[in-house]
């Protein structure tokens, strides 16, 4: 999975992806302009990737948006019982940086989807602590877990869960049980994140890997390398599964390209926000697109 890496500015934090950047206010927690400069950022790149078969269509649960990191993760094991690991002297400008994007996010109001900021279980290096904004849709993801009970149901998840605890719980799973619940969120079929799963275990174990096929599906920013699934090297896509998988998100696709020139600042850059509250609010009205 590609992801928008956020560019910190000022105080170090302004998210753009391959865009030409507008002029900004200082960031600083509760200011409205920058916030909602960060959102559309944010927004965009979803829309622009594979998030906008969760942000738009009714395809994948789950979307990862932004992954950012930060040195607050405590890898000493000296300080592994003390509950002073950070100091506001050293520390202060990050947590601050972190409280900025996930005020921005809390702003965000759109029926039916719901944005999580998790931490990563694991520390990228010495100290740097990962972390990943995603996108939820709600109806989606109780649909999921009541379909996959069997899984989920082991970690107490059921339809009513909050998206925030479901994604937590998953990213500190046992390995194997991250990649499939992770799998089904992401909205792979269910023969694909069985493989997926199987195979990380048998390179695991023999140390060579598993070949394997992908299935593209396009997004706006590229036709490869975004939303994309493996599946054993003999097998053949179906089309009830993986030919109605790419159908459905394509219909989804075609309506967001028909609208988003509509949404161009004079940079180029996107009004996502607003193209999001008015197709929420179209659909609302008008029920389901034909696309979805």
């Amino acid at each position: 999975m590609k992801h928008l890496i956020v560019i910190l500015l000022s105080i170090a934090l302004v998210a753009c992806h391959a865009k030409k950047a507008r002029e900004t206010v200082s960031p600083v927690a509760g200011d409205d302009a920058y916030a909602y400069f960060l959102i559309d950022s944010i927004l965009q790149y979803g829309l622009d990737h594979e998030a906008l078969y969760t942000l738009v269509g009714n395809v994948k649960p789950m979307s990862s948006l932004v992954d950012f990191s930060f040195p607050v993760a405590n890898t000493d094991s000296a300080l592994s019982t003390s509950g002073e690991i950070l100091t506001r002297e050293q520390h202060g400008a990050y947590i601050d940086r972190i409280r900025v994007v996930q005020e921005a996010i809390g702003r965000i109001r759109l029926p039916d989807l719901k944005f999580v900021m998790i931490p990563y279980k694991a520390p990228f290096g010495t100290t740097r602590r990962g972390m990943q904004i995603s996108v939820i849709r709600v109806s989606a993801l109780d649909s999921l877990l009541k379909a996959r009970e069997s899984f989920f149901g082991q970690f107490g998840l059921v339809p009513g869960s909050d998206p925030a605890v479901v994604a937590t719980v998953i990213e500190f799973a046992d390995r194997y049980e991250r990649f499939r619940g992770y799998g089904y969120l992401f909205g792979y079929p269910g023969y694909a994140v069985d493989f997926f799963v199987k195979a990380f275990r048998e390179s695991d174990s023999t140390g060579k890997h598993v070949t394997r096929n992908f299935f593209q599906i396009p997004v706006y920013a590229r036709n490869g390398g975004y939303f994309v699934y493996a599946y054993p090297k003999a097998a053949v896509p179906t089309a009830a599964v993986d030919s109605a998988l790419y159908y459905r998100a394509s219909g989804v696709l075609e309506h967001y390209k028909r609208v988003r020139s509509r949404y161009l600042n004079a940079d180029s850059t996107l009004q996502a926000y607003q193209l999001l509250k008015d197709l929420a609010h179209d659909t609302g009205r008008q029920g389901e697109t034909p696309e979805q």
